[in-house]
């Protein structure tokens, strides 16, 4: 049972890896580069790891006072947190190349800004949907508190953050790489409400695997 929990848990964590090969698609289809081996750069590294052993750290205690169905439910929950929480560091990503593109290439702005709208709309329900489910589910439970949960969450946030600020993020903005973003825009848009779908199902499909 432990050594599940672990595994479960492991594999929960590597989502809060940067969101470089995503962000690839919005940078001209390059990966983004890591800052130089540096001073600053080990710093940097040193506070990544602080901030994923206090969210680990934070868990861990949380996990060894519950009995199976609390972390079941928990599980989910923080699952399905940490994946609207890519969902929305990409649309701020896709936004800020969306602002890049359109200052540098003004004669491209509406086709940009509308591309985006249509794709914010969609992705944008699809978030206020799992937002809603997310809420309910931590309403659902007396195992732990509205404030610690918002404090495990603000941890998945600030530790994505600082792990992304490792790597350059700066859009790159030639009328070749903006083009090549609207041509994305379709597939990541179908791609984030895809896994915004998935967390809507997630504690029925645990419930049953768990049963069996």
């Amino acid at each position: 049972m432990l050594m599940r929990i672990f595994i479960i848990f492991t594999c929960l964590l590597i989502l809060l890896a940067p969101l470089g090969s995503v962000y690839a698609q919005f940078s001209g289809g390059e990966a983004a580069e890591s800052k130089s081996e540096s001073e600053s750069n080990t710093n940097s590294k040193d506070l990544v790891k602080a901030q994923s052993d206090a969210l680990k750290d934070r868990m861990s205690g949380v996990m060894k006072r519950l009995d199976e169905a609390e972390l079941t439910h928990f599980m989910v929950m923080f699952t399905n947190y940490n994946m609207y929480s890519v969902v929305k560091a990409v649309r701020e990503d896709i936004k800020n190349a969306i602002d890049g593109c359109s200052k540098n290439n003004p004669e491209m702005e509406d086709e940009l800004r509308s591309k985006f709208s249509n794709w914010d709309t969609n992705v944008g329900d699809s978030m206020k949907e799992v937002d809603g489910n997310i809420k309910a589910m931590a309403l659902a439970q007396d195992y732990i508190s509205q404030n610690e949960l918002n404090m495990i969450y603000g941890l998945v946030d600030e530790t994505r953050a600082v792990n992304s600020s490792q790597f350059e993020k700066t859009p790159v903005t030639t009328p070749e790489a903006c083009e090549f973003m609207i041509s994305k825009m379709d597939e990541t848009q179908e791609n984030m409400i895809r896994i915004l779908s998935a967390t809507m199902q997630s504690y029925p499909n645990m419930l049953k695997k768990t049963q069996k």
